[in-house]
This record gives C-alpha cells, sequence and structure tokens, in this order.
C-alpha cells in the first residue's frame, strides 16, 4: 500500500509541475504592440481599397471619353490621309 501512495504522489507532482507549462501565457508588450501595428496597416489598406474603389466610375468614364475622342481622331485621320492620297495622284 505504502508503494501505491509514494506512486500517486509522484503522479499528482507531475502533473502540477507538467500543467504549470501548459496554462495560458500573456503576450509580451512587444507582441501586442506588432499586433496593433499590424491592425492598424489592415484598417489603412481597407479605407485605402475604399478610396479607389469610389474612384472606378470617375476613371471609366474618362477612359470612355478618350476612346471615343481616339476614335474620332482616328476616323479625321484616315479621312485626311484619304484627301492627301487624292491631291497627290493630281485629282
Amino acid at each position: 500500500m505504502r508503494k501505491w501512495a509514494l506512486v500517486s504522489i509522484f503522479l499528482t507532482g507531475a502533473l502540477l509541475l507538467g500543467g504549470v507549462g501548459c496554462g495560458p501565457k500573456m503576450a509580451s508588450p512587444e507582441t501586442l504592440s506588432q499586433l496593433e501595428e499590424a491592425k492598424m496597416a489592415v484598417q489603412r489598406a481597407k479605407d485605402k481599397k475604399s478610396q479607389l474603389e469610389k474612384e472606378i466610375p470617375t476613371l471609366e468614364a474618362s477612359l470612355k471619353q478618350m476612346q471615343e475622342k481616339l476614335a474620332r481622331l482616328e476616323h479625321e485621320r484616315d479621312s485626311l490621309r484619304a484627301w492627301l492620297d487624292l491631291l497627290e495622284k493630281g485629282y
């Protein structure tokens, strides 16, 4: 019986000592600071994304206007080239 008591005491001590190392740990101030910096960076990125998304319709409208102007200028160029060819041929 004495043998089982010693084993029991040994196991209880081992569990208590082992349990101490497995408990929850507090984050270091450095880790908390890094986490806060990361959260702020994420928020800045979200804000920038939102800002850029708001610019999309304006930029798309501007692109459409520029494409239309390009088409008009290409048409004008082609028309002038055709007139120039006619004049060079003596017509």
